[in-house]
């Protein structure tokens, strides 16, 4: 057994008998550990979850995706008309976004924006 483990257990232990463990929530009750995200690599699962831990859910993701594909799109598109029907597509999803960060409350962070940016690259 490493140091850390022991050290962990020896917390463990003493929370246990300072009552610190009593009426956690889910006590007694089984773990949930499905599979949220089935055939994905751990590495994109642990995206994913940090994502979630930070407050946002699937449907975020998704938005996000979308936006980024649209980005693509523009980028790649030689046609005007369908770069600005594609541009006025991005603004309303944009917005869309947007919104939702500001009903969590997410916006506020500005560190956040920047490290958000850089996970929904990998995607």
């Amino acid at each position: 057994m490493d140091i850390m483990t022991k050290i962990a257990e020896d917390k463990i232990k003493e929370a246990i008998k300072n009552g610190e463990m009593d009426n956690i929530p889910g006590m007694g009750k089984p773990l949930q550990l499905k599979d949220d995200l089935p055939g994905m690599s751990p590495e994109l699962k642990m995206g994913y979850r940090m994502l979630k831990n930070a407050g946002f859910a699937n449907e975020d993701l998704e938005l996000k995706k979308e936006i980024l594909s649209l980005e693509d799109l523009i980028a790649c598109c030689h046609d005007d008309a369908e770069r600005a029907r594609l541009e006025k597509k991005l603004t309303k999803k944009r917005m869309c976004f947007d919104e939702i960060m500001k009903e969590r409350k997410l916006h506020t962070n500005s560190r956040f924006g920047s490290y958000a940016e850089k996970i929904y690259k990998l995607f």
